[in-house]
Order: structure tokens, then sequence, then C-alpha cells
């Protein structure tokens, strides 16, 4: 009786084992999550480098390192994503990551010589990955770095032949800032564009106004780029003119000497001003950039000096900046902003961008679009830009009329609240940015800021304004 008992125990606990392996296997069926379809879990990748030849004929390729880089969906409220292009090997690479859709690309280096490139019409399935290598526009390019003036000069007029109708932004290099080299001290330099006419280009006129670039501080290691720009408009040329860029020191007494290339039959030539070395043409080609509105693009909101960084504008949920369009659409806007040490970094930070007709609290024209942050985050601070791209047609917008472009932050309790920095202070949970200032002499006569898209404030804000010249549709 015992032996049978415990037989019967046997049989059903054997039994209980197969129902329970039987049930772990329903389960395993039942609760298996499902396989998401690529449509739900796929992003599309669009990457490359942006590169330029080393000089007009070159086999050779420079990188093109600090661009920042935007890209923004069609459609209304659709959010920018972000990178920029890296120093880091391949140098010259970017990597933008988001979701499906039918993009408007922005790369800009606002503080840089690079003037904005816009791809527009660009569809992406979601699993693409699409490798675009690009190259910025310009009107005169030479990056060569292997020989310079050996003697120190006061004056080089670098010429060119103009593509566009306007001016916008002109970048260089020199071996040595004319004050201490490799010490700390620099001095402002003056860029102005002038128009051939009789004799030398010392003899041809201004065209436009003269730019200033702060405090250059160049020499040994400091092998930095210097540049400045202006406004469209305010440096007129006419496409296939010959012009010539003057570079010179603030003060006349200080002197400078300058990267440069033997030219080659047929290409512009530097004319040189110096007590030291030979005046006159020097059958050489600066390491310079200049860059116009040839490229179906006007920026009518330029930064025009290339310091950064400098004075806040304020702490503020929202700002805008009035300004008077050039172009029939908006293209880009990049805004020179940091966050509270108490909140995310910028690059989580998100802001709504409208643009209203005739100024704050004027009708809302087009689409609005989400811009993101893209900078610097060192654990307890972060600043960079806030971007956003659009696609043609999305604003449009009338030339001679004034807008306001308004940036308003859409964090809220739920995105800030709980958020600890590397110092341990905790999230404020209060929405909002700290835009910078313009940098002096840099300012905007046509516009000026506005705290909370109502306050008017004496100052205008750091920012790119990057407009369609024509209004077609892709």
């Amino acid at each position: 009786m015992k032996h049978r008992e415990t037989l019967d125990a046997s049989l059903r606990s054997f039994c209980l084992f197969k129902h329970v392996l039987l049930l772990l296997a329903i389960g395993f069926v039942t609760f298996v999550p499902r396989a998401r379809s690529e449509d739900e879990t796929a992003e599309v990748v669009f990457h490359g480098r942006m590169l330029a030849p080393q000089y007009p004929g070159s086999s050779e390729n420079v990188p093109m390192a600090a661009v920042y880089c935007f890209g923004s969906a069609d459609g209304p409220d659709r959010q920018a994503i972000a990178f920029r292009t890296w120093e880091t090997h391949p140098a010259g690479w970017y990597r933008l990551a988001g979701p499906a859709g039918t993009y408007s690309f922005l790369f800009s280096a606002p503080a840089g010589f690079v003037r904005p490139l816009i791809l527009t019409n660009q569809p992406l399935k979601s699993g693409d990955n699409v490798n675009r290598d690009l190259t910025p526009t310009f009107d005169y390019a030479d990056f060569y770095q292997g020989a310079w003036d050996e003697k120190p000069a006061s004056d080089y007029f670098q010429t060119f032949e103009a593509k566009g109708n306007s001016i916008t932004r002109v970048g260089f290099k020199l071996a040595t800032d004319g004050v201490d080299g490799p010490g700390p001290l620099g001095q402002n330099m003056l860029l102005s564009i002038h128009k051939k006419t009789d004799g030398t280009p010392d003899k041809w006129p201004q065209v436009g106004p003269a730019a200033t670039v702060l405090n250059v501080d160049c020499g040994g290691a400091k092998n930095y780029w210097w540049c400045a720009g202006w406004d469209s408009g305010q440096v007129l040329t006419k496409p296939g003119n010959v012009y010539a860029v003057h570079l010179k020191a603030e003060t006349y007494t200080a002197s400078l000497q300058a990267f440069w290339r033997k030219a080659q039959a047929g290409q512009s030539d530097c004319y040189r001003l110096g007590k030291a070395g030979t005046t006159g043409w020097q059958g050489r080609r600066l390491c310079m950039a200049v860059s116009s509105d040839s490229d179906g693009l006007v920026v009518p909101y330029n930064k025009r000096v290339q310091k950064k960084f400098v004075e806040f504008a304020g702490f503020e949920k929202s700002w805008s900046q009035t300004y008077v369009a050039q172009g029939k659409g908006l293209a880009g806007v990049i805004l020179y902003a940091a966050t509270s040490g108490v909140q995310p970094s910028l690059m989580k930070q998100r802001a709504k961008v409208s643009v209203r007709r005739g100024g704050p609290g004027g009708e809302i024209v087009g689409t609005e679009k989400i811009a993101i942050g893209n900078g610097n985050y060192t654990g307890d601070a972060s600043w960079g830009v806030f971007g956003v791209s659009f696609a043609p047609g999305e604003v449009p917008l009338e030339p001679g009329r004034k807008y306001a472009i308004e940036f308003e932050s859409i964090e809220n309790y739920d995105t800030l609240h709980g958020f600890v920095n590397i110092k341990g202070m905790v999230s404020d949970d209060k929405p909002g940015f700290n835009p910078y200032r313009k940098v002096p002499p840099d300012d905007y006569k046509r516009g000026t800021a506005y705290r909370k898209c109502t306050d008017k404030q004496a100052f205008d804000l750091d920012m790119q304004i990057v407009e369609y010249r024509s209004d077609a549709k892709h």
C-alpha cells in the first residue's frame, strides 16, 4: 500500500510538471513581444563630410570642421535633428539621425567663414542610410598654408571675380598677427571690398562698409581662422566683375604677415603694401575665403562679428527679434544661446520657432517648427545654439516687410523635474533659455530684440537668418 501511494504521488508530480511545461510553452508563445515593423523601429541616417579643394585645381581636399548641421522634416511642429562637422578622423564628418520624412538641411557656421548651405527636398524612408559629401560655395577660396610672406606688410589686397550680388563673408589665416605672434597679444583687423577701376587696388573705390575682426591673435601653434561678414545688400557686387578684399590692421602703425601661394597663370593676384618687402603685385594668392549671395540664398540678418558667447540677454521662456526680409521664404535660423545650470544640457532643450508678420504679437506666418539645441556641456553649464530649417514655401515672406522671429521653450515640468547636475544642484523646473546679445560693433539697425516677445530691448540677439531668394517650391 505504501508503495502504491508513493507511485501515485510520483504520477501526480509528473502530470503537474507536464502541465507547468505546457503553460510555460503557451506563455512563451503568447507573451513573446511582437516584432515591430521596420517603419516602427528604423531611423534614417544622413551623413558624410564637408570638404573643399585646397585651392583651384588641387586634388587635395580640406575638411570644413565646426559647422552646425540641422535637419527638419517637412510639415508643422516637426522637431529638428542636429549635429556638427567634427575635426576627428575622418575630419569634416557629420551624422544626422532621426525619423523618416522629407527633409531640408541647414549647414552653417555663423561665426566662421563657411556660408550657409541648404539642401531641400531630401526624401528619407525608414531605414535609409544616405552618404552625402558637401562642398561650400565660395567666390574665392585658397586654403594653402605651405608658404607665407617673409616680410611684414601693412596692407594686402586679394583680387577675385564676384559670383553673386552681395558679399556676406570673408575668412583668412595669417602666419603672424603683427604684434607678438605666438605671444598673448593681438590686434583688430579691418576687411573691406573694393571695385576694380583704373590704377592699383589701393586706389580702387570701397564698396559698402568695412568689417571689424576683433583681437586677431595668431602665430606659431595658434593657427586660427579669422573672419567677418555683412548682411546681404550691404556690400553689393556684380557677377563677373573683379573686386579686391582689403586686409589691414586697424592701427596704421601695425604690420602683419599672410600665408600665400604662388599664383598660376590667369589666376587672381595679390597686391601688397609695406615698408619691408616689395610693394606691388606679388604673383601670389592669399590663404582666404570669400562668399556671396551666389547660391539662391540671402542672409538679411547675419553674424557680422566673429566673437561669440560674450553677453547674455537674460533667462526667459521666450524671446524674439525683429528684422526686415529680403527673400521670399525662410530657409533657416540659428540663435546663440545657453541654458540654466540647473537644467538639462542645451542638446536636450527645444524651442518652438514662429514667424510673425509686422513684429511681436503679429499674425503667425506659415509653418511653425521645433528648434533643437546644439553645443557644449560641462555638467553644470551648457552653451551653443538653437537651430531649425524650413522647406521652400513653408514660411512665405514679402521682401521689404518687417517680421519677428520668435523662440519659445516647449520644455515643462515633466521634462525638467528631477534633473540633477554634476554639482548636485536640482532642477528648478523653470522652462527657458538665455540668448546671447550681438557683439559690438555688430548691430542691426532695422530691428531689435523683445524679451517675452513683448518687452522691447535696446540690443539685438546674436543670430543668423537665412532666406530663399525666390518663392519656388522645391
